[in-house]
């Protein structure tokens, strides 16, 4: 195999990112601030391949690339936003109740499947996950040396992205999120509970944004009700900070914008893939207002 440059943000959703200048911006924990064509943000050399030789540039027969495992994905990703961009949404008061916000629209199995693996094949490659795929063997043993821990993560992370998507299909709740009042943010890590291996999926959920305006959330809890199953939903300022939010707890060292610089987060400036915990979830607390969802134990969004 020949070294590849393979990107945890896709090329196809990175594009939309772009400033006037065709840039988007890199916020490091620090506040320094890196400005550069999106193409060049999001990559990691032989991300996505197997190496088996216990020595730089040594080959083995089981070497492999699962590279080509993301490429409907991609392919599939620009007409997927596209769609998202034009779907009728209702622009609320500040003072309508979150139940009544969400907007029921008729989707075909078909565009729910295509943004369900788009979706999940965010969450496989993200480099949080790549964290999580190799830090059993860590806790255990300490640190690794690079290259076994490289082989360590490709291997827990193969198969991952088509198993996950066999078993979330487009079973659950699906509610694009429109922001006009206040930019979204991407990073190295965002709200989703997937992880490397997928042995089995239960109640998987997946916040990711996909452009500076639009995100969507994906839900499936232990009980909800079948129809609908898509909904839209435009947030205010003070929401979609809360989201921003999401994305600096959960990013370690990438935070990526288009115009609108984020204030630095305390958490982000850990340089830590963290989590959220107990109340102060404001996702989890979104999602107890999905329609059907049957969670209903919200403490304001």
């Amino acid at each position: 195999m020949k070294p590849e440059r393979h990107h945890w943000w896709p090329e196809c959703v990175s594009e939309f990112w772009k400033n006037d200048e065709g840039c988007v911006h890199w916020l490091w924990p620090d506040g320094k601030i890196v400005q550069s064509p999106p193409k060049n943000f999001g990559v990691i050399g032989n991300g996505h391949q197997i190496r088996l030789g216990n020595a730089p540039g040594e080959t083995t027969v089981w070497d492999e690339s699962f590279e080509r495992d993301f490429q409907r994905a991609d392919d599939n990703f620009p007409a997927v936003i596209r769609w998202l961009q034009e779907l009728e949404r209702r622009h609320h008061l500040s003072r309508t109740p979150m139940t009544d916000r969400f907007m029921p629209v008729s989707v075909e199995d078909e565009r729910l499947s295509m943004l369900a693996e788009s979706m999940i094949s965010l969450a496989v490659r993200s480099p949080m996950n790549r964290e999580a795929a190799v830090s059993v063997a860590e806790y255990y043993r300490g640190p690794l040396p690079e290259r076994e821990r490289n082989t360590l993560i490709t291997m827990n992370m193969r198969h991952s992205h088509k198993e996950a998507v066999k078993q979330i299909g487009t079973r659950g709740k699906f509610v694009a999120i429109y922001s006009p009042a206040r930019e979204l943010i991407f990073g190295d890590g965002f709200y989703h509970n997937i992880r490397s291996p997928v042995n089995s999926t239960h109640s998987p959920k997946i916040l990711a944004p996909l452009t500076p305006d639009i995100a969507v959330l994906f839900v499936r809890p232990m009980a909800y009700t079948k129809m609908p199953r898509f909904f839209t939903l435009v947030i205010d300022a003070d929401e979609a900070k809360k989201l921003n939010h999401a994305v600096q707890v959960y990013s370690r060292d990438k935070i990526y914008y288009r115009s609108e610089k984020p204030e630095v987060d305390d958490a982000y400036v850990q340089s830590k893939h963290l989590e959220y915990a107990g109340l102060t979830n404001p996702i989890e607390n979104l999602i107890s207002y999905v329609p059907g969802t049957q969670t209903r134990s919200h403490f304001g969004f």
